[in-house]
């Protein structure tokens, strides 16, 4: 069986090298020490003549497992070589030991570089052993051994400076002065650890807030958020956004911190996702599709899943990345000749035909709640809007939820529910059929809402715009909810609304007297209430029999009964 791999820039080396590297990957280092030295002066040689840095990735018994030739650039490339038997060690692995030899004449590359920093604590070598090809006077090499430290800025710490000779005869146990080792950021765990990549403006007060929406959409996702890397914004590289020192910065965090996703708070074009992923060496994930993420959770209905799915699929449509480069491309030019296309164009292809049928899907999906509308000719309508986790649910379920089978989902979670939900409040009259009001739970809004969704859900959210009065239900309790109530005016206004609106200010037992004044001075009429206790419902009922019917009288037979508590609350 094959014991080591060569890989890395081995295009045009001559057969001679190749048949040496391969002679020097088999050679096998002692377990108890760090090196074999005559193996290392191979090396250095060999280093010289490519003109190349030649890694060796040892393991616990010694055995060379990959000769790479070329920079550390991509942890994935290093691990991809690996053979099937070196994988299955993994417990071996902190106990693999790392040794680079470098072409240069500097002895200043001995410091390890931020990327191939950040590619060794990938690797989760013992020991990280860096030597200079080119021997110094007297016939010794500069070589200095690095151990991993959370520590250090870089994630490793260096040892005392010392001759390849010196480290060569040293075990790695000897080099350790009990620094912690820095665990991989690839363990399996319950929960996903997610670091966070932002950007600030000047007002640091809607930066925190902001920040506390996206940790919020990450715990929403089922994510756990472990570390923070924030940048002031400016005009930095429209490549990445941020700048390379907070990227290189991000990625030590990355694997101080274990985490296996990188999240940003704003949206990525096709190339600065390629970019940030190159250079963290971690998958990224924007905003965006953090959200969408959230949605293909919480869709429980084949309306829902349908309007997803052509949400993720126009979403992903732009950010296929080819991987076929091998493969020859259809054209009409030369040298874009060739028997087939690439695999790019035909995943493109089959995409498009999928966003097609469920665009016709979703067009029949808009007839149908289109007749279902026209059944309710006649009767009032009502719809509550609002930011997600602002109240909706509770505040239907306090109104239609006395059985069991009426009420909605509502937890305390950014976009808990996803479909429209319909309800009726009866309103009673002496001696004469009751009166009806059609209530709809919508999706709930958020800031900077992505055109994918905002396109996907029309058929949703027309529900709003065919409504007779819309409900802005506001959540007092949180610390910025006038930033929410804007966004949700902002919205309805993109979205052609002309409906007339209420406030309905909600969580007034969990908010201070300023944020009554507040929003008192934001909108003359605004209804108080509470949708967990049952305060301020009357008002509420008062304000719907006046506005659909002229009296409240009809109102008091209504609140009567949810006087007492829902059995919910009990």
């Amino acid at each position: 069986m094959r014991q080591a791999h060569l890989a890395g820039r081995t295009r045009g080396l001559r057969p001679s090298q190749l048949r040496q590297a391969e002679k020097l990957s088999h050679r096998r280092h002692p377990a108890e020490h760090g090196a074999d030295q005559l193996t290392l002066n191979r090396l250095a040689d060999m280093a010289l003549e490519m003109e190349q840095p030649l890694h060796l990735l040892v393991d616990a018994r010694g055995l060379c497992r990959l000769l790479w030739i070329g920079p550390l650039t991509e942890s994935g490339q290093l691990q991809s070589h690996l053979t099937d038997s070196a994988r299955r060690r993994t417990g071996d692995r902190s106990r693999w030991r790392l040794m680079s030899c470098l072409p240069g004449s500097n002895s200043a590359a001995l410091d390890p570089d931020p990327r191939e920093a950040v590619v060794a604590l990938d690797l989760q070598p013992e020991l990280w052993l860096r030597f200079m090809a080119r021997p110094e006077r007297g016939g010794q090499r500069a070589a200095r051994g690095w151990l991993p430290s959370p520590d250090a800025s870089l994630g490793w710490a260096a040892a005392d400076a010392q001759d390849l000779e010196s480290l060569c005869e040293q075990p790695p146990s000897a080099l350790d002065d009990n620094r912690p080792p820095m665990a991989s950021p690839r363990e399996a765990e319950d929960q996903e650890r997610v670091l966070l990549l932002t950007l600030s403006g000047g007002d640091a007060q809607r930066a925190e807030r902001d920040l506390a929406e996206l940790e919020g959409l990450v715990r929403s996702a089922g994510a756990q958020p472990v570390m923070v890397c924030n940048q002031k914004h400016s005009t930095g590289n429209p490549q990445t956004l941020w700048g390379t020192g907070k990227l290189q910065e991000a990625a030590i965090e990355v694997r101080r911190h274990r985490a296996s996703l990188v999240v940003t708070d704003r949206e990525l074009t096709p190339v600065q996702a390629r970019n940030l992923e190159r250079w963290l060496d971690c998958p990224v994930m924007d905003r965006t599709e953090l959200i969408l993420d959230i949605f293909a959770q919480r869709a429980a209905s084949a309306a829902g899943r349908l309007q997803v799915e052509l949400a993720q699929l126009r979403y992903r449509l732009p950010r296929l990345i080819g991987r076929g480069r091998s493969l020859s491309r259809q054209g009409g030019g030369i040298g874009t000749r060739g028997p087939g296309e690439t695999q790019l164009e035909k995943d493109r292809r089959a995409i498009s035909r999928r966003i097609e049928t469920l665009r016709r899907g979703l067009l029949q999906l808009q007839e149908h709640r289109a007749r279902l509308r026209d059944r309710r000719e006649g009767l009032h309508r009502l719809a509550l809007v609002g930011y997600t986790n602002a109240g909706k649910s509770s505040l239907l379920n306090a109104l239609c939820g006395k059985r069991e089978s009426q009420r909605v989902l509502a937890e305390n979670k950014l976009f808990a529910t996803l479909d429209p939900t319909t309800r009726r409040l009866a309103f009673p009259r002496e001696g004469a059929a009751a009166d009806e009001l059609l209530i709809t739970d919508t999706v709930g809004f958020i800031r900077d809402l992505p055109a994918a969704l905002r396109e996907a859900f029309r058929a949703t959210l027309e529900e709003t715009l065919d409504a007779d009065l819309l409900l802005l239900v506001v959540d007092l309790g949180d610390p910025d909810w006038p930033g929410q109530l804007k966004a949700v005016h902002g919205l309805l206004d993109s979205l052609g609304c002309g409906q007339p609106r209420q406030v309905v200010a909600n969580q007034i037992d969990r908010c201070d007297a300023e944020a009554i004044e507040h929003i008192r001075q934001l909108e003359a009429d605004v209804i108080y209430l509470s949708a967990t206790t049952g305060t301020g419902l009357q008002g509420l009922l008062n304000k719907l029999s006046m506005r659909f019917w002229g009296d409240n009288s009809r109102a008091d037979t209504v609140a009567a009964a949810h006087e007492a508590p829902p059995p919910w609350q009990s």
